[in-house]
């Protein structure tokens, strides 16, 4: 056999080897190593022995047999992909059979997200925009698959461009499993992800996480009130929306609801066609008044094919105590600890359960209510403060 390798050790050239293997010489010269230019016979001496080595390109007298490093690295692949694959099987079968979306960064890093999930940001497609009022639009996503969004929850939309967030809420979420969701969203001079959103397109991804609940609002939740008071400022009647429907619909309890929804003008009392549907079906169970910053201007009729416009029967102004009174479930005396007689007298009238629900612009929630605060736990102050409602009977929504 003849084989041509190069050296470069020990020269400033590479030498050229060549080695010849014969299979009838003497099993100790089994292999005969000279140079280019071999030696005369008369001066052929026996290489020194030479100890055995494994990565050294010179010959040896007895070579031992050299580990291929590709074949390694195959076998450590795919014993690697073997574990990796068995992993991502039992994981997956235990999210199917515990209905976990998605809770582990492993699987996520190897698996696409399925459907929303409060875990990481999902890209969810904006399919179509629809202008509600001059600032204000509903959004609708398809999402990636069906998920339930429970009732009364937020989802966080991220502008990724400066990467800030905003919770918004659902509108009509409903406790079952649903392909798409809707976002009511007015664009604010200040607000960073209201105009980036009010800057997309249709057919554009818009990165997403959640739900997250923020109060409890589904039927089963709801059986514990016997009545619910709400104040809505603007888009925060989409918190409400999920929970009247609930309530309306729930053929266990009849649980009563008060609205109160103010805006700055009629045009952005959303929904109000719907709302005086129900407060219509469901004479009983649903009273809804409304007031706006400034009674609208009724323009002169141009001619007598125009209709003029009806007169607005609304309150005027900001939210008050005489809107109040009277709407909203009465304010509960706090009791002090000791005092007899109003403890006698308590226990001698039937309570009925009920809570006040608060959700707008924040300057709105602070005049309704007082400062959420970082806990959402703050003492209740403004319109309802004054009223004598107590923390315990009121809940903020957060901004």
């Amino acid at each position: 056999m003849l084989r041509l390798s190069t050296c470069s050790r020990g020269a400033k050239t590479a030498s050229t080897l060549f080695t010849v293997s014969t299979s009838h010489a003497h099993p100790a010269a089994a292999q005969i190593r000279f140079y280019a230019r071999p030696p005369k016979p008369s001066t052929f001496q026996q290489p020194p022995a030479q100890k055995t080595t494994f990565n050294s390109t010179s010959s040896t007298t007895a070579r031992a047999p050299k580990t291929s490093t590709t074949s390694n690295i195959i076998t450590f692949l795919a014993a690697s992909s073997i574990g990796i694959g068995a992993y991502l099987y039992q994981w997956n079968q235990h999210r199917s059979s515990s209905g976990v979306l998605s809770s582990n960064p492993f699987f996520d890093f190897f698996s696409p997200a399925e459907t929303l999930t409060t875990e990481k940001w999902t890209p969810v497609q904006l399919t179509k925009i629809t202008k509600v009022s001059e600032h204000t639009s509903l959004f609708e996503f398809q999402l990636p698959s069906p998920c339930t969004i429970p009732i009364s929850s937020a989802i966080y939309v991220k502008d990724d461009q400066i990467q800030a967030m905003r919770a918004y809420t659902p509108v009509h979420s409903v406790e079952q499993e649903q392909g798409t969701v809707q976002l009511l969203i007015k664009r604010y001079s200040e607000g960073q992800v209201s105009r980036f959103m009010h800057d997309a397109k249709e057919g554009q991804k818009i990165e997403m996480r959640g739900p997250v609940l923020i109060w409890p609002g589904g039927k089963e939740d709801l059986k514990q009130w016997d009545e619910i008071g709400m104040i809505a400022g603007g888009t925060g009647i989409t918190a409400f929306m999920p929970i009247i429907h609930s309530a309306l619909t729930n053929p266990d309890k009849k649980v009563k609801i008060s609205l109160l929804f103010a805006s700055q003008s009629p045009e952005e009392l959303y929904f109000k066609d719907e709302l005086d549907y129900l407060v219509k079906t469901f004479p009983n169970q649903l009273r809804v008044s409304y007031t706006v910053d400034k009674a609208p201007a009724i323009p002169a009729v141009a001619s007598e094919t125009v209709t003029a416009p009806s007169k607005w029967e609304g309150h005027v102004g900001f939210v008050n105590q005489a809107m109040l009174q009277g709407l909203l479930p009465p304010a509960k005396k706090a009791i002090t600890k000791g005092d007899v007689a109003q403890e006698t007298e308590q226990a001698g009238k039937e309570v009925k359960k009920s809570i006040v629900l608060v959700c707008g612009p924040e300057s709105m929630v602070n005049h309704v209510a007082g400062t959420r605060g970082m806990s959402g736990q703050e003492p209740i102050r403004g319109v309802l403060g004054a009223m004598g409602y107590q923390r315990e009977q009121v809940f903020r929504f957060p901004n």
